[in-house]
């Protein structure tokens, strides 16, 4: 019996009619299988239903069983949240047919399209059991937010940074970003170890999950700890072997675009894959397809230098070689002009070797001449000393003291002193007439001595009288 209502306060007076009576009541049970048979009869058909995967799990006894989810577009907000279920005989089915689609596999975070019936149990509640699923939709989906997340990247201004990075010339400290137990992880070393250039390359790895729910995250931590060594790296490596394809939603990531697109060490990723790129992909400084390819990648780039480094070996070689050449042609000229200089020296050595003889010769010879001409002249000037010229006869005739040149200047009866080799006389000028001294006055030398007259003066032409 159902109790009235209060209309004031909405409140149930369970008293109202009789207040000792027994409350009539009914079970969980019926109560849910009343709401069950309500749900089950109004809802007798299949929807499509949108939603978000929350989370998924498959069952030991292959089931696969769901949690799906409705966010508001407002805050973010869970708004609705149910339970859904994929039985094993068509997740067999459609679990490979949405890979193939979509190329990934169903997931936490990813938007469906299920075609799902809805099913209320009395033990287990409300719940869609989910008969078919649309791929069509998220890839539509995906493309949506993939070109969301690009766009957003390149108006944020970061979609090309990682890729102005400069590649370093010679990249040998490598830090990979890998699963350890990765197939593609070992190729990578074994082809890097076993280079045809025998060039050492020295890498570090730095684990991470490369599939699954954690690999955004873990790939974001791994290079926050590459961060922290950073001078110690060239370059940072993200290879992933041996994973299907429907991992790589996780590289689509809006998150893990921003950190490799701001890292300061150019990275190269290798997630293998032949499909569309990735935005990790579009982000990254180099991308390949295979950690082989990145492997072959650096080993080239070291080919590359090493290969200029050779070509400027022997740039340098044939130029040292053309330069020595040539200077061994300019020393061979310089020694050759020096055989020619010292032949011309010895030639110029022996010519005025020649000159210095004939030099001393002629100097020897105008020396004799001038010491001849020397001894003429001292002959003459010994001959013409008055000494020597009284001795041969000659006369000076002095009239005070002065010698005669003329004597016609001598007056009559001056007293004439006559200078000869061999004493001196005295005597008295006559002009015109000799006559004998005894008719003079004798002089005061000559009182002892008579001496013949004088006669007549002559000029001789060096002054004196002869």
């Amino acid at each position: 019996m159902r109790n009235n209502e209060d209309r004031n306060n909405g409140s149930v007076d369970y008293t109202a009619n009789d207040p000792e009576a027994p409350m009539e009541s009914i079970t969980l049970h019926q109560l849910i299988q009343q709401i069950a048979e309500v749900i089950n009869s109004t809802f007798d058909g299949s929807y499509w239903v949108v939603a978000e995967i929350s989370e998924i799990r498959t069952a030991a006894n292959g089931h696969c069983y769901l949690e799906l989810i409705e966010k508001s577009t407002r805050n973010n907000a869970i708004v609705a949240r149910v339970r859904a279920t994929i039985w094993k005989s068509f997740w067999m089915l459609c679990q490979p047919a949405f890979e193939a689609a979509t190329g990934q596999r169903l997931m936490a975070g990813m938007k469906i399209m299920v075609l799902a019936q809805v099913q209320m149990h009395e033990a287990y509640g409300l719940s869609l059991n989910i008969v078919d699923i649309n791929p069509s939709y998220t890839l539509g989906e995906q493309a949506m937010r993939r070109k969301e997340i690009i766009a957003r990247l390149t108006n944020e201004g970061i979609i090309d940074m990682n890729k102005e990075l400069d590649l370093p010339l010679l990249p040998q400290r490598i830090a990979v970003v890998s699963a350890a137990s990765a197939a593609g992880y070992g190729d990578f070393c074994h082809q890097i170890e076993n280079n045809e250039y025998g060039v050492r390359f020295y890498t570090h790895l730095f684990p991470a999950s490369m599939q699954g729910e954690r690999t955004e995250s873990s790939i974001i931590g791994a290079l926050n700890n590459i961060f922290k060594h950073l001078k110690l790296f060239d370059l940072v490596v993200i290879i992933r072997g041996g994973g299907g394809v429907a991992d790589l939603s996780s590289f689509d990531s809006y998150e893990l675009a921003v950190n490799i697109a701001n890292f300061p060490l150019p990275v190269v990723v290798g997630i293998g894959h032949e499909r569309d790129n990735t935005i990790v992909d579009l982000v990254a400084h180099t991308s390949l397809k295979t950690p082989t390819a990145v492997a072959a990648f650096l080993i080239d780039k070291l080919g590359d230098q090493f290969c200029h480094v050779d070509d400027l070996g022997r740039t340098m070689t044939d130029a040292l070689n053309w330069r020595m050449q040539n200077h061994k042609n300019q020393l061979a000229r310089l020694v050759s002009e020096v055989k020619a200089s010292h032949t011309r020296l010895r030639s110029q050595i022996n010519t005025l070797e020649m000159r210095k003889e004939k030099i001393r010769l002629y100097a020897r010879f105008v020396l004799d001449r001038r010491n001849q001409q020397l001894k003429h002249f001292q002959t003459a000037i010994d001959l013409c000393k008055p000494q020597n010229i009284l001795s041969r006869g000659f006369s000076i005739t002095r009239v005070n003291g002065k010698a005669v040149r003329d004597a016609s200047q001598v007056a009559h009866g001056t007293i004439v002193e006559t200078m000869m080799a061999q004493g001196t006389l005295f005597s008295v000028a006559m002009q015109g007439t000799a006559f004998p001294l005894s008719d003079l006055e004798e002089s005061p030398t000559s009182k002892t001595q008579k001496t013949q007259p004088a006669a007549p003066v002559q000029k001789p032409q060096d002054g004196s009288s002869e």
